[in-house]
């Protein structure tokens, strides 16, 4: 008879490979790109698996990291490629995904000390692809999006300005149960807490900051999509937009009432998936294109 944990093991195991027979059709991928490179990156667990993304005419802008969201515990690089297809299709930029260890094989913080390790090699290396030197930009969905909003910050406090623009696609804003069970049975709640409890619980994240509780002050300008009443995340990203303007950052949302949440890797089915990255994707191309004519 097996045990409760080798029971969830194999439930994790079965989740893993059922979300990349989904989400990793390389139909989805946006056509006409100038170059999709796979790549490996040091890590401090060892190599990273990376994918770069060039546009055809990709303008001068810095290189734009994107990390997968899945909870922590799911997802790779090949589930999120038609997501970085498309930003660095429509923002006529580049693009590099990387992956990060997943838990329970690698508590938290091992993703952030993951997250970390691509932004350092990103700056050393931005030269290499033609993007900005000294400045990049950052990335993410669910999971991802926290990840990449945690290092912008701790980008901008080291060095202000480094981390020039962030993509927030509908974040996760913390996995804090209380706060989940305020509103269960609102909002789509009740299955964003199951979901955030079997996180905390892989990913070892009782110490996992709320983006709700720290300064934000540092943040960068900011681009947020979120969804509709199947985005259970979204009264947690209304407080955290309002928490970004009340720290002056200058914050531009989209909201999109029929996507739910994890919808935007759907591009091979859903026009919905591909207008919101296309939009996301341009509204990234128009800030970097009023910085030059500031300068």
């Amino acid at each position: 008879m097996r045990s409760a944990a080798d029971l969830e093991r194999a439930i994790l195991a079965q989740t893993r490979r059922g979300l990349r027979t989904l989400l990793a059709v390389p139909r989805a991928r946006a056509g006409g790109l100038a170059r999709v490179e796979d790549l490996t990156i040091p890590g401090p667990g060892g190599s990273l698996s990376a994918r770069y993304y060039e546009a055809k005419g990709a303008e001068a802008a810095p290189l734009l990291l994107y990390f997968h969201g899945g909870g922590f515990v799911c997802c790779d690089i090949d589930t999120h490629d038609s997501i970085c297809s498309w930003l660095a299709k429509s923002s006529r930029g580049r693009v590099l995904s990387v992956g990060y260890r997943l838990a329970p094989e690698t508590p938290f913080p091992g993703q952030i000390d993951d997250v970390r390790a691509a932004c350092a090699w990103g700056f050393a290396n931005a030269r290499r692809f033609g993007a900005q030197p000294h400045r990049i930009a950052l990335a993410g969905d669910s999971a991802g999006a926290y990840l990449a909003a945690s290092m912008a910050l701790e980008i901008n406090r080291a060095t202000p300005g480094a981390a020039a623009l962030q993509i927030l696609l509908y974040p996760l804003i913390h996995v804090n149960d209380s706060m989940w069970a305020e509103e269960e049975l609102r909002n789509f709640r009740f299955l964003g807490r199951v979901a955030c409890i079997y996180i905390a619980k892989f990913l070892g994240a009782e110490a996992l900051p709320s983006l709700l509780d720290v300064d934000l002050s540092a943040a960068p300008p900011t681009i947020v999509a979120g969804g509709g009443p199947m985005d259970p995340v979204r009264a947690d990203v209304r407080a955290f937009v309002q928490k970004l303007r009340d720290a002056n950052i200058p914050v531009t949302e989209r909201k999109y009432p029929v996507l739910m949440h994890g919808g935007l890797n759907f591009t091979a089915y859903s026009k919905t998936a591909t207008g919101a990255l296309e939009e996301v994707g341009e509204l990234a191309r128009a800030h970097f294109a009023r910085e030059r004519e500031a300068l």
